[in-house]
């Protein structure tokens, strides 16, 4: 019987992180942070733009979104996500604590709702749990050597 182990994130394989945010000052504050943890970031202004980071062989693999935006909300960003060629984890970022936004984002499959300010520990469990599962959900199982 073949003996299997679970390859996790390769040496040299960054974490990447989309911001879908239109405006600056959350973008900005959420991006410092994550660049702060040596998190690559890329940014969309709306769900047209995220659509291209998300349609390419190799997407990011956490998706920061603002709950509302210019063509679309949290959801439709989680949708286009779902779509992705690989796995992408999606955060839902508020401005204010919603408990319905929080309820339906994770009942629908989004793997966290932050609100800011971001603290640096909360922020790096979070970026710590999405890429560990995104990174898990990637690799396949291969037989060991």
């Amino acid at each position: 019987m073949l003996k299997f182990e679970r390859i996790l994130r390769p040496v040299d394989e960054k974490i990447w992180a989309l911001l879908v945010f239109d405006e600056d000052e959350t973008s900005a504050t959420l991006r410092a942070a994550l660049e702060a943890q040596s998190i690559e970031t890329s940014r969309a202004t709306d769900c047209r733009q995220a659509a291209r980071f998300l349609e390419g062989p190799n997407p990011p693999h956490l998706v920061f979104t603002d709950a509302a935006l210019p063509d679309g909300t949290w959801a439709d960003v989680l949708s286009l996500a779902s779509r992705a060629q690989r796995p992408v984890n999606v955060i839902v970022v508020s401005r204010i604590v919603d408990i319905r936004t929080y309820l339906d984002a994770i009942e629908c499959g989004a793997l966290d709702y932050i609100v800011p300010p971001f603290a640096s520990s909360d922020l790096a469990h979070v970026v710590r749990c999405a890429a560990g599962n995104a990174f898990q959900r990637r690799n396949v199982l291969v037989p060991a050597a």
